[in-house]
């Protein structure tokens, strides 16, 4: 058995996309998420002049989203 064979199937399993249908995935500009990949805040790679990335570390970058704003809305609630 190779390495990604013995990984969880849903990490091994993801589909690698572009980083205009991420763009769409996250709801953000293409230029937005050039950006994102570019500072790391969203997990993408360069193939040549084109960057790729995927659909599960879309969706990671989403769930960070959601817990980075809740964190804020519960620190202004204390802060109250």
């Amino acid at each position: 058995m190779g390495e990604l064979e013995t990984r969880d199937t849903a990490k091994s399993r993801a589909r690698i996309i572009s980083l205009a249908e991420a763009a769409e995935i996250i709801g953000t500009s293409y230029p937005t998420a050039v950006r994102l990949a570019e500072s790391g805040e969203l997990k993408a790679f360069r193939i040549r002049k084109s960057w790729r990335t995927s659909d599960a570390a879309c969706d990671e970058f989403v769930r960070r989203q959601f817990e980075l704003q809740a964190f804020r809305c519960r620190s202004r609630a204390q802060g109250r």
